[in-house]
C-alpha cells in the first residue's frame, strides 16, 4: 500500500473517532440534563465537567487556536455555544426547582439534544477555522490599488504630445491648479518671447475655473511675473488663454499722453499748445 493510502485511512479514523466522541459527549450532555430533572447529586459535577471540557477543547485544539484572528472569535462561539447552553440549563435545574421549571427544563433539554446532534458545532467551528483567511487590504495595497487606478486613468485620458500630458497628470488633475482642463493648443507668440498655451474645459458647457498664478508659479518654476492668463477673445468662458514668458515692453509714451497726464495731475488747467525741441549741449558747454 503507498505512504499516501496509510495517511488517508488514518486521517479517516481519526475523524470517526473524534466524531464518535463528539455523539458520546451529546448523550452525556443529555443524560446529565435528564438526570437534573429529578435529582441535583450529579448536577453539580456535570457543570463542572461541561466548563473543563469545553475550555480543554477551545484552548487545546490546534486548528482553533490557529484559525485567523478575525476568525476566532466566531470559531469560539460557535465551539462554546453547546457548552454555554448545557451549563445555564444546569444551573437552571439547581436554582427553579419548581413544577413549571422542570417543563422548561426538559423542553430545553430537548432542544438542546436535538439541534447538537443535527448542528455538531464542534465540527462546524472546525470547518469554519479552516476556510480561507479573510483578505485584509493594508496601506501598501491600497496604494497600490490606488496607483494601478491613476495609470489606467491615464492610460486612457492622456494626450501623446508631453505639454498636454504635463498639464494633465500636474495642472489638470483632481485638486490641481486647473483640474478639470486641457491643453488645446501651443504657440510661440511675439517673435518667440512669448508662448501661448490655449486651455480649455474638459467638461462641455463649464467654465475654465480660475488658476492662481502663485500656484502655477511653484508648479511650474516659472516667476510669477512671466505668467499671465487672459480670456480669448470671441470666445466663452470655456476656453483661456495661459501666456508664458516676458510682458513686452511698452514704448514710450507720445508727447500729448505725457502733458496731458501731466496736466490731470501736476498742473491742473495747464492746456499744450505747441512742442518745439530744442537742442541744450552747446549753451552747456563752457
Amino acid at each position: 500500500m503507498p505512504l499516501r493510502t496509510y495517511i488517508e485511512t488514518t486521517r479517516r479514523a481519526g475523524s470517526a473517532v473524534v466524531s464518535g466522541a463528539g455523539r458520546l459527549a451529546t448523550l452525556a450532555g443529555a443524560s446529565a440534563m435528564a438526570a437534573g430533572l429529578f435529582t441535583d447529586a450529579a448536577t453539580l459535577p456535570a457543570i463542572l465537567t461541561t466548563i473543563a471540557a469545553g475550555l480543554g477543547g477551545a484552548f487545546l485544539s490546534p486548528r482553533l487556536q490557529l484559525a485567523h484572528p478575525m476568525k476566532k472569535p466566531i470559531v469560539s462561539t460557535i465551539y462554546l455555544a453547546p457548552h454555554t447552553l448545557l451549563v445555564s440549563n444546569l444551573v437552571t435545574e439547581l436554582a427553579w426547582d419548581a413544577r413549571e421549571g422542570r417543563l422548561v427544563q426538559g423542553g430545553v433539554a430537548a432542544l438542546w439534544t436535538a439541534g447538537v446532534w443535527w448542528l455538531r458545532p464542534a465540527q462546524l467551528a472546525k470547518r469554519v477555522a479552516k476556510w480561507p483567511d479573510p483578505v485584509v487590504e493594508t496601506d501598501d495595497t491600497e496604494g497600490d490599488q490606488a496607483a494601478t487606478g491613476t495609470e489606467v486613468e491615464a492610460a486612457v485620458e492622456l494626450p501623446d504630445d508631453p505639454a498636454g500630458r504635463w498639464w494633465a497628470l500636474n495642472a489638470a488633475k483632481k485638486g490641481g491648479v486647473a483640474e478639470g482642463t486641457h491643453v488645446i493648443d501651443v504657440r510661440p507668440i511675439e517673435d518667440g518671447r512669448r508662448v501661448a498655451v490655449a486651455l480649455g474645459a474638459i467638461e462641455p458647457g463649464e467654465p475654465v475655473p480660475d488658476i492662481k498664478i502663485k500656484r502655477l508659479s511653484a508648479l511650474m518654476n516659472v516667476p510669477e511675473q512671466l505668467l499671465e492668463v487672459q480670456a480669448i477673445p470671441g470666445y466663452g468662458a470655456g476656453f483661456a488663454m495661459l501666456l508664458i514668458g516676458p510682458k513686452p515692453e511698452q514704448g514710450p509714451a507720445h508727447d500729448e499722453d505725457v502733458w496731458a497726464e501731466i496736466g490731470r495731475s501736476a498742473l491742473p488747467g495747464v492746456t499744450l499748445l505747441e512742442i518745439n525741441e530744442y537742442d541744450l549741449s552747446q549753451e552747456f558747454t563752457p
